[in-house]
């Protein structure tokens, strides 16, 4: 009497997504299992490991496995999985994302979904605002710019370019659509804040190109002036109606002045993105990145002058490497288990790790 013989191969056809066990069902306690593809799979394909499992293949037989939201194969199998076929086999996953909604918020965010690349929030000392609070501040019309330097620029283009004014008043530090007795400067120290012009780091460019510093200055009761040949400008205290210093150009002309010492209490904040991709990213969200492009390795560091720490971005990767396999943020194979790919001849995303 013949002894029929029973095949040790389970061979399975695949058309979905899911558990490649549990698709073999009762075949997956064969040594041999041979899973082909019958159509595309969108989406992972997954195969827990089995002790009864000798040998594994999986035939994409010209078919695609694409996954938008991770790897398209997680083996777990502590049997190597031989990849076959012509079908591309990809994670089309490209962007990141990462947020912190807590304006007190300082410190650093890993993103594992980008190569554990870091946010890193920090807390600066920053110079004064011309603006209408806070440290060296203005009463009215007084225009300016935040500096991450030392010192507080003061004040803008605008102002310092204006030939002195006729009459008895001289010339301001003004723009056209003020009045001299509007262009001062509000002091929150008094008349004790006026040692800040006398500083050595307070320095005063004027239009021939001579700089003087704070210890170039001469100081008579509430003035202090500046001045070079045909080049002269007055600080002068006014406490009336609160405390303020008024510049006034008396000859000449001014391209810049700075005036140290002026910081603001609680200070702003740096946010600074690390990339530790191995290609360059390009972040967007305008918060604070706005179409910033950050190469491999490289970090972007963004300056805000509040104390405000939060943000929120995402991250987007594109283009493919020497062999033209586009770039993905997951590798073919998340799982713990090997492939081997010798036999494989289709187009796979590679990892931008």
């Amino acid at each position: 009497m013949a002894i029929p013989l029973i095949s040790n191969v389970g061979f399975t056809e695949v058309s979905s997504s899911g558990s490649l066990n549990t698709k073999a069902g009762d075949k997956t306690k064969l040594p041999i299992q041979f899973f082909r593809l019958s159509g595309a799979i969108t989406g992972a394909l997954t195969l827990d490991n089995n002790s009864a499992h000798k040998k594994i293949i999986l035939d994409t037989n010209g078919n695609n496995i694409t996954n938008s939201s991770g790897s398209p194969l997680t083996t777990n199998s502590s049997t190597t999985l031989e990849l076959k076929g012509s079908g591309n086999v990809q994670s089309t996953l490209k962007t990141f994302t990462s947020s912190e909604s807590s304006t007190s918020h300082t410190g650093t965010t890993t993103l594992s979904a980008a190569d554990n690349s870091t946010v890193v929030v920090t807390s600066v000392a920053r110079d004064a605002d011309i603006s209408l609070t806070d440290g060296v501040s203005v009463s009215t019309g007084f225009g300016g710019v935040f500096s991450t330097s030392d010192t507080v620029l003061l004040p803008n283009s605008e102002l310092l370019t204006l030939p002195p004014n006729p009459g008895s008043n001289n010339g301001t530090l003004q723009s056209s659509a003020r009045t001299a007795g509007e262009q001062m400067l509000a002091l929150a120290g008094g008349n004790s804040s006026m040692a800040n012009l006398k500083d050595s780091n307070f320095r005063i460019v004027f239009g021939n190109g001579v700089t003087k510093t704070g210890s170039d200055a001469s100081h008579v009761g509430n003035r202090i002036t500046f001045s070079t040949t045909g080049h002269s400008v007055f600080f002068d205290f006014i406490s009336s109606g609160g405390d303020f210093i008024r510049p006034i150009l008396n000859s000449g002309s001014v391209s810049s002045i700075r005036i140290p010492n002026n910081t603001v209490a609680g200070g702003g904040r740096t946010i600074a993105f690390t990339n530790n991709l191995a290609i360059s990213v390009v972040l967007t969200g305008a918060d604070p990145f706005d179409s910033v492009t950050v190469t491999a390795g490289a970090t972007n560091t963004q300056t805000r002058s509040t104390t405000d720490g939060s943000f929120s971005l995402t991250g987007t990767i594109s283009g493919n490497d020497g062999s033209s396999r586009p770039f993905a943020l997951k590798d073919i194979n998340d799982g713990t288990g090997s492939v081997n790919e010798d036999a494989y001849t289709g187009t796979k995303s590679v990892s931008a790790f």
